[in-house]
């Protein structure tokens, strides 16, 4: 059984005021999320999976395997997962994988590390689907990269054992990209419906593997493309106390392929010897379940630190690295 042995974050510091961003678009109406997290100009997804990954490796050089999870590669005929491999100048002759991934990719991640045979692995999940204009107000777009150290040796010691995983999917367009074009569509009454029916498919089949039911774990860790979403786990038996220290979106916005990691990483940070957390990711028509017990009381990362804190943007600068970030390199 894989083991994790350390784990690590990083948000942008700074917050664009959603509210301000639905009246400058005509998109008047209670904000879904007090901010954004929104990386600079001098930030994308690649500089973000190194700070990340930097924290989870706390100095560590002998990785088997980097896998990278994203929806928004800041470059395109690369592998994302070998420009960070040397970016954080780690042992030549590592396995570099990427998946083109929605917020199930960190799972997928988790599932192909357990499987190496190269030793410890590096998993990051990192993303900002850049959205502006009238869409913006739903697409909730925000930044951030989470990442994991995945040891699948019998021997290995960790802060957690990584258990089944159980997967439920259907064929459906919520949200999703047309050929080149800069900005997701997406219909949010199919996007929440097709998440309650999939993650409760997950869910159930996860709770027939450990025979453990959704409301007996400590926490509970989902993807979290929208507030809503999370009102729906109620109708799987989730409890109010198993989602108080993971949710995150209603601050921050929605991170895409980082979500579940970002909940993971709260879900770790209040854990104690002998937690279970269920990771419960969804995307694209697709659930993941796995369950996690904690075997070690993990050192806090400041996960919800990094959530709370940041600097206030205004409209016009949100706008400009937006709607920049698409015309210009940067």
């Amino acid at each position: 059984m894989a083991v994790l042995t350390s784990y690590g974050a990083y948000v942008p510091q700074y917050r664009a005021p959603l509210g301000e961003i639905q009246k400058f678009y005509g998109r008047p109406g209670r904000p879904r999320s007090r901010g954004l997290a929104t990386p600079g100009l001098d930030e994308d997804t690649l500089t973000m999976a190194y700070e990340a990954a930097r924290q989870a490796l706390k100095g560590e050089r002998g990785l088997g395997a980097v896998i990278t999870a994203t929806q928004a590669p800041p470059f395109g005929l690369r592998k994302m997962s070998q420009t960070l491999a040397l970016a954080l100048r780690l042992d030549d002759g590592s396995v570099n994988i990427d998946l083109g991934a929605n917020a199930t990719g960190l799972l997928d991640a988790f599932r192909i590390a357990q499987t190496l045979d190269v030793g410890p692995t590096l998993v990051v999940a990192t993303d900002h689907l850049v959205s502006y204009r009238d869409r913006v107000a739903d697409v909730l777009s925000a930044g951030a990269a989470t990442a994991f150290v995945i040891d699948p040796g019998k021997k290995a010691e960790g802060i957690a054992t990584l258990g089944p995983q159980v997967r439920a999917s259907e064929e459906v367009f919520d949200v999703w990209m047309l050929g080149r074009e800069q900005e997701p569509r997406f219909r949010l009454e199919v996007l929440f419906d097709a998440y309650a029916r999939a993650t409760g498919a997950a869910a159930k089949g996860l709770e027939k593997v450990t025979e453990r039911p959704t409301g007996k774990y400590t926490s509970i860790c989902p993807s979290q493309p929208h507030p809503q979403v999370l009102r729906g786990l109620a109708r799987l038996g989730a409890q109010p106390k198993q989602l108080e220290a993971t949710q995150f979106v209603g601050d921050i916005g929605n991170v895409g392929s980082a979500s579940v990691g970002l909940a993971l990483c709260l879900g770790l940070d209040a854990s104690r010897k002998g937690s279970t957390l269920l990771a419960l990711a969804y995307g694209g028509g697709e659930a993941v379940a796995q369950e996690i017990e904690v075997t070690k009381k993990p050192k806090s990362i400041g996960t919800r630190e990094m959530i709370d804190g940041g600097e206030e943007i205004a409209v016009g600068t949100y706008y400009r690295w937006t709607e920049g970030r698409q015309q210009q390199p940067h």
